[in-house]
């Protein structure tokens, strides 16, 4: 009996989301917008759109071809911001950026390294697989799980927008650090309820729900407090 490999197994959205997302946050902040400006040549602007391609085709490519969708997504994105920043030239310079916009475009470097960290090739097929009966699929997505991750997606773009609309510098820091953090939560929110969709599933008692989120929702009270004590302080 001739041995086939096995299909790869689909990516999980939620994997997907936690390097599409950073990704082209990091990409807009510190590559996208410095191209946009006045008198950028078109070179580093056909750079920045390569990166921005390289990201998109390599979590479309890494379920079937795997170790090229991660050089794509690694190499390739990383490598065409980096030929954007140089062909740039003097305006890429550190005195010419946003210090705001340069930490934050920093931060979703960092969340966009730990997103392809989180992603795991799949394992390869041995030389000779054992005769039995074909595998089939556990399930597939339920018909209500693309309008909850369009939901999520566009609750984390608006997340995203209210925070360019902070003016002061001061603020502004925060602005973008709490929308982020808010857009990821609201990301991963959504993945995990698209897939949980078409499943049963026990719910647990009214007081350990409570219990569970009590100390999170403490957290977020005191923060919410002191930015309210903040704003009337200023």
């Amino acid at each position: 009996m001739t041995p086939t490999s096995a299909p790869p197994e689909p990516l999980p959205l939620a994997e997907r989301t936690r390097v599409l997302f950073p990704g082209a946050y990091a990409w807009l902040l510190t590559v996208g917008l410095p191209v946009l400006a006045r008198g950028v040549r078109a070179g580093p602007r056909l750079a920045a759109l390569l990166a921005l391609a390289a990201l998109v085709v390599s979590l479309l490519l890494v379920e079937r071809r795997p170790d090229l969708g991660r050089g794509l997504g690694i190499f390739g994105f990383v490598g065409c911001s980096v030929l954007t920043w140089a062909l740039l030239g003097a305006d890429s310079s550190p005195v010419h950026l946003d210090r705001i916009r340069t930490a934050l475009g920093t931060l979703g470097w960092v969340l966009y390294a730990f997103g392809w960290g989180r992603v795991e090739s799949p394992a390869r097929a041995p030389a000779e697989l054992a005769p039995g009966a074909p595998l089939v699929a556990r399930s597939r997505l339920h018909a209500l799980g693309l309008p909850i991750v369009g939901f999520a997606v566009l609750a984390a773009l608006v997340f995203e927008a209210l925070a360019f609309r902070v003016d002061r510098a001061e603020h502004a820091v925060l602005a973008h650090a709490t929308a982020t953090a808010c857009a990821l939560l609201v990301l991963s929110a959504g993945s995990r309820l698209a897939l949980a969709q078409g499943g049963k599933h026990e719910l647990s008692s009214g007081g350990t729900r409570l219990n569970a989120v009590a100390l999170r929702g403490a957290v977020l009270a005191v923060l919410v407090g002191v930015g309210l004590v903040w704003a009337a302080l200023k």
